[in-house]
């Protein structure tokens, strides 16, 4: 195998349809199902896979009868040709979205904890201030938006930093402390309660997360001070919207962030429980890929993030 390229020479030689091979052969494990999706014959794709091999200097994929297997660099390879295919789809939508008059599109990853309130207040002014801004907003958890950052699918990520800022490809950026309510229906025969024991709460069950997950265990230190069992799952869920309907129409219980649940007693649509949930979970903020520099749109959307992130801090303060 030759040596590996310079930079210059890498920029000159590397093609899209490199990038693209790479993506679909650590998808297929296949070079006969590769070549179909590319539209190739296979000579033709084994001769691109020579020169993207040529390129990197190494072996990109043992190949056997079976198929195609990536070697660790293949691995590395194939994560950064879907990084750049990604990045190139960005670029399509943001030119999409000009065309068609907008000034640009942004992709942002919502965790529950702040699709309540601090996503919705963002989005107002946003569109109070840029209406021709695209915002795309996918709601999830870690485990589906966390890999879709790292995979340059999206511009940020707003929820709990469940990184810690630990993870040397990701960038943290603290919003604001988050403390937790346990809270319950309006008509719930606890709703009206000043004071709650062990026996009251283990009558009924919750809607939370997983068992791994940290709420989870913040409820069942909570409810253990109590002299309670552990808390009785009955629906496994972290969507807030999920969560009141729920709370509205049976006599579980859940728990979320304080601020929500504060914004949603006012209005009656709930009520907050006297059961301290004393520890805290991880702070709100805001997590981006620590290299990758953040196109107009995405800085605009962070900028007002953190202007409405103030804005929740100083309307629901904590205590």
């Amino acid at each position: 195998m030759s040596q590996i390229p310079t930079l210059q020479q890498l920029r000159s030689r590397l093609r899209i349809r490199h990038l693209v091979l790479l993506d679909e052969l650590g998808r297929s494990l296949n070079m006969h199902r590769a070549a179909e999706a590319m539209h190739l014959s296979q000579p033709a794709l084994s001769k691109l896979l020579a020169e993207a091999e040529e390129l990197a200097g190494q072996t990109l994929f043992e190949r056997s009868h079976h198929g195609v297997t990536p070697t660790p660099l293949g691995l590395m390879m194939i994560g950064r040709a879907r990084l750049l295919l990604n990045e190139l789809d960005a670029t399509h939508a943001e030119l999409t979205a000009a065309a068609s008059g907008a000034s640009g599109k942004v992709r942002v990853g919502v965790f529950p904890v702040v699709a309540h309130l601090l996503a919705p207040l963002t989005v107002e002014r946003l569109q109070a201030s840029h209406p021709d801004l695209r915002i795309e907003l996918r709601e999830g958890l870690e485990q589906q938006l966390l890999p879709a950052l790292r995979a340059g699918e999206l511009d940020c990520i707003v929820g709990r930093l469940v990184v810690e800022g630990a993870d040397a490809d990701l960038q943290c950026e603290i919003l604001y402390e988050e403390a937790t309510a346990a809270v319950c229906g309006p008509s719930h025969p606890l709703a009206a309660r000043s004071r709650l024991g062990g026996a009251e709460l283990d009558r009924y069950r919750w809607v939370l997360p997983s068992r791994n997950a940290a709420l989870y265990s913040l409820v069942a230190s909570a409810v253990a001070a109590r002299g309670a069992g552990f808390p009785q799952v009955a629906v496994e869920s972290g969507a807030i919207l999920t969560i009141v309907s729920l709370l509205q129409r049976t006599p579980l219980l859940s728990a979320m962030p304080l601020r929500v649940a504060r914004s949603l007693a006012a209005r009656g649509q709930l009520a907050i429980l006297p059961l301290a949930l004393q520890a805290k979970l991880h702070p709100v903020g805001i997590m981006t890929r620590r290299q990758a520099r953040a196109a107009a749109a995405a800085e605009l959307f962070l900028q007002t993030l953190r202007a409405a992130a103030q804005v929740v801090r100083d309307e629901a303060p904590l205590g």
